[in-house]
């Protein structure tokens, strides 16, 4: 008898050792803790709005003074070809009279215009090609600031309409004397001119009936 008691109090200890070593929830597996996820560090974090707007702030004043500058050299370059009379553009080695004949007339005219042009010592001017008056484009300046204004086309202090380089003021498109040759080398259809508005040549001027300007032009170091 009493070894069936003492069997029944060992038996009686050995569960209660069982169930205080399960845990509160009735499980014996370990709880896992919760993970945390790393704060980003300073340089993988996204820029404050402030940030942003400090950058585009800083960006646009650069812009701005680029701008300005581009200006200034303009302007100086105005006052210099004003002061000669005439700018040799360094870059094709051509000769151009800092105004055009400031009034319209025919193809035939403007041509005519150019050859009995006495100035600056020289007599070797000629109406440009269409190839030498897109030269004159300022490719350097945005699209928005090569058009010009349809009565006057010249650089103003602000650079808007700045399209034509060497400082050179035009009263409106000039003429070209690129034209079509028929078999015998002689020019036949319609005249070119170079619209500086659009900073294109047109050719759309049938018999020469419309009126344009003439801008001469001479090779230098002759």
């Amino acid at each position: 008898m009493k070894r069936l008691v003492k069997a029944a109090l060992v038996h009686l200890a050995l569960a209660t050792i069982s169930a205080g070593a399960q845990s509160p929830t009735g499980s014996s597996t370990p709880t896992t803790p919760p993970q945390v996820r790393p704060a980003l560090s300073q340089e993988q974090q996204l820029p404050a709005p402030q940030q942003q707007d400090a950058a585009s702030r800083e960006k646009a004043e650069a812009e701005k003074a680029r701008r300005e500058a581009q200006a200034q050299v303009a302007k100086k370059l105005d006052q210099e070809t004003r002061a000669r009379g005439y700018w040799i553009d360094p870059s094709t080695g051509l000769m151009w009279p800092a105004n055009d004949n400031g009034k319209d007339l025919a193809w035939h005219a403007a041509a005519n215009y150019c050859r009995s042009l006495r100035f600056a010592g020289f007599s070797d001017w000629r109406l440009a090609t269409i190839d030498e008056l897109a030269s004159l484009v300022d490719k350097s300046a945005p699209a928005p600031e090569r058009v010009g204004n349809t009565q006057v086309i010249q650089i103003n202090v602000a650079g808007i309409g700045r399209h034509v380089r060497g400082g050179l003021s035009l009263t409106g498109d000039p003429w070209s004397s690129t034209r079509e040759l028929d078999r015998f080398g002689h020019p036949y259809g319609d005249g070119w001119f170079f619209d500086f508005v659009q900073s294109k040549p047109s050719g759309d001027l049938p018999y020469l009936r419309n009126t344009k300007y003439a801008l001469c032009v001479r090779r230098s170091g002759k």
